[in-house]
């Protein structure tokens, strides 16, 4: 009796331990997790609404293609403060 009660235990073990394991992979990983679209070639893929319109204000010209999802006609409407002044 002995034998299968220690089997028993063991089993329990390994399966608290799985969860474990499992519990703390998922709460590590998403934490330093950045989405990748493709295979990762596209630069533009993992901006934010907010550095693509920057990006867009300042100058780059390939954004506006590689970005089709965003209306970069409201990025002022949305963030004046990212207006090129005359001053500069």
């Amino acid at each position: 009796m002995e034998s299968s009660d220690q089997l028993t235990i063991q089993a329990t073990v390994r399966k608290k331990f799985f969860w474990l394991l499992l519990a703390i992979g998922l709460g590590v990983d998403p934490t330093a997790a950045k989405a990748q679209y493709g295979c990762g070639a596209d630069p533009y893929a993992n901006y934010t609404y907010f550095e693509a319109c920057h990006a867009f204000l300042d100058g780059d010209q390939n954004i506006e293609d590689e970005r089709w999802d965003i209306d970069f006609s409201k990025c002022l409407d949305r963030w004046p403060e990212l207006r090129v002044s005359d001053d500069d």
